[in-house]
């Protein structure tokens, strides 16, 4: 997968592996860390890991990285501090457990927050644009749906998630650019795979297939 991004020209990055959480998110980025399209803001264990990416990359003078207060735990709801799902408009996550500093931050840029019961909201969303969703969360669809969000419902399970019983959408997909979304896997694997495409071409965007076996939950990805 990782060559494929490299030959669509894409410099890769490996995600802290934070062994702070359960093995089989420990490497997951939207876990550690969480950027707006112009900030990151990392958990205090990792910050010094993204820190040297960013340096050493050169990228400082264009992103800044902005440590969280928290460190995070294995037990729930301590790992899903910087989980959260953030459209480009709208901030959905259980701001319950959300960090403080990231909370401060999505008032400074005017995100409009949706409280929801889900703690890996990340996980569970894919964001296809800042209006558009698709989720496999009964409760996050039951909230939103009464939002001006349009969200597309899919069965639970059917994507491979290492030492759990499924995955979830959000962590195995991501935004490339402004007009592909792309899965860690085949979506024609999926058995909502029809409803899916049509839903993101009804957005104009085209999808982008990393690889021709069953969807993986990675934790997404942070595009930049």
């Amino acid at each position: 997968m990782k060559n494929n991004l490299e030959k669509l020209g894409y410099k890769i990055y490996d995600s802290f592996n934070n062994t702070n959480v359960h093995p089989s998110l420990s490497g997951h980025v939207d876990i550690s860390l969480f950027f707006d399209g112009k900030n990151f803001i990392s958990s205090k264990e990792s910050y010094s890991y993204y820190k040297k990416i960013i340096e050493d990359a050169d990228f400082k003078n264009k992103y800044l990285l902005i440590e969280g207060d928290s460190f995070l735990d294995k037990s729930y709801p301590s790992d899903v501090k910087y989980n959260l799902c953030y459209t480009g408009k709208y901030a959905i996550g259980n701001f319950n457990y959300i960090d403080e500093r990231l909370i401060s931050r999505l008032k400074e840029i005017d995100a409009k927050f949706i409280n929801i019961n889900q703690g890996y909201a990340n996980c569970s969303i894919c964001c296809v644009d800042e209006n558009s969703l698709i989720t496999s969360d009964e409760g996050i669809f039951k909230t939103l749906k009464n939002t001006d969000l349009d969200i597309l419902k899919i069965e639970e399970g059917n994507i491979e998630l290492q030492g759990m019983n499924y995955g979830f959408i959000g962590g195995a997909s991501a935004q490339l650019g402004n007009d592909n979304i792309c899965f860690f896997g085949n979506i024609n694997e999926h058995p909502n795979s029809n409803s899916i495409k049509k839903f993101i071409d009804k957005k104009g965007k085209k999808i982008m297939n990393l690889d021709s076996n069953k969807l993986k939950d990675y934790g997404g990805l942070i595009v930049f």
